[in-house]
């Protein structure tokens, strides 16, 4: 059996938010698709509706559901150490959580297993929309592997964000790869630091794209902490960013350019443009020299690097 690693922590639940591998955007915006009421794969299993009896006789179901969302069933507690795995949605938004054996208590993330594999995506991925992936094979097609949300076809991500307002990190030799932040997300801090050892090898270098849209989690830090990271040269966002992870929030002492917050704003057009949902969102060229584009860093860091166009 997988040795659960003690990747998660119990929460208050004061809100919904998506379980992996990204911070969700908060709003939908035209560019967005819509939200199903109910996750639809065709010839997939479907998560089960959890019934309002069965809801109202365990409290951390009933927590959950009292925030307005639509609680389904995905993991057998045989799977998944003795806790069961809940979907939760409430409209565009959503979250996982593992239920104790007691129903008392909801423990809502991520699980990994032992080797580091990703158990929460593997369960969340035939859900429709919860897991975009988009490999756009030329201008005007595409192609989404299964449980993909769909991306603007004739927007060629890449061509877009070459546009934005991008930090460099790494060499300039080495395969570029854009990486869409919010600097207060976990998971964008988790994604660079999952790729600095693939920086410092020369590997590939990241462009780092900031944007915001984790500010309803931690009460509007994100806008000014994506200024503070545009208002740097594009060889010094990075070092700004770690500022910004060590204090939680924007540099007081940071001086803020003239042009931040125009730039922040393209930044979020560029990423409604190509369809981000959430942040790290990463884009980059194949050896085929197709675009690709995905909803936080692949399973298999290893293989993705090793495909980067050279």
């Amino acid at each position: 059996m997988r040795r659960l690693m003690p990747a998660f922590a119990i929460l208050a639940l004061p809100g919904l938010a998506l379980a992996a591998p990204q911070c969700p955007s908060v709003a939908d915006t035209p560019a967005r698709p819509a939200a199903v009421a109910v996750p639809q794969v065709g010839g997939q299993p479907q998560p089960r509706p959890i019934p309002a009896a069965e809801i109202a006789r365990s409290p951390a179901l009933s927590r959950i559901a009292s925030q307005g969302a639509s609680v389904f069933d995905i993991g057998r507690p045989e799977d998944q150490h003795g806790l069961r795995a809940v979907y939760a949605r409430n409209g565009d938004h959503f979250r996982v959580f593992y239920i104790t054996p007691d129903g008392g208590a909801e423990i809502g993330g991520v699980m990994w297993d032992a080797s580091g594999h990703n158990l929460t995506r593997d369960e969340v991925a035939p859900i429709r929309g919860t897991i975009p992936t988009v490999v756009l094979h030329g201008q005007g097609s595409s192609r989404s592997e299964p449980g993909a949300a769909a991306s603007p076809a004739t927007v060629n991500p890449v061509g877009r964000l070459s546009a934005a307002s991008f930090g460099l990190y790494g060499r300039r030799d080495a395969p570029r790869v854009y990486m869409v932040v919010d600097p207060l997300c976990p998971y964008s801090t988790r994604a660079l630091q999952t790729l600095q050892p693939y920086v410092d090898a020369g590997r590939l270098q990241l462009a780092i794209v900031p944007i915001s849209i984790n500010d309803y989690e931690n009460h509007g830090a994100s806008t000014p902490a994506a200024v503070a990271m545009l208002s740097a040269a594009p060889d010094g966002m990075v070092p700004v960013w770690r500022r910004i992870m060590a204090q939680g929030h924007a540099p007081a002492d940071g001086a803020v350019s003239e042009t931040a917050e125009a730039a922040l704003t393209l930044n979020l057009d560029a990423a409604h443009a190509i369809g981000v949902r959430g942040t790290p969102t990463i884009i980059w060229s194949g050896r085929d020299g197709a675009p690709h584009e995905e909803a936080g860093l692949p399973d298999d860091v290893d293989g993705f690097v090793a495909g980067l166009a050279s």
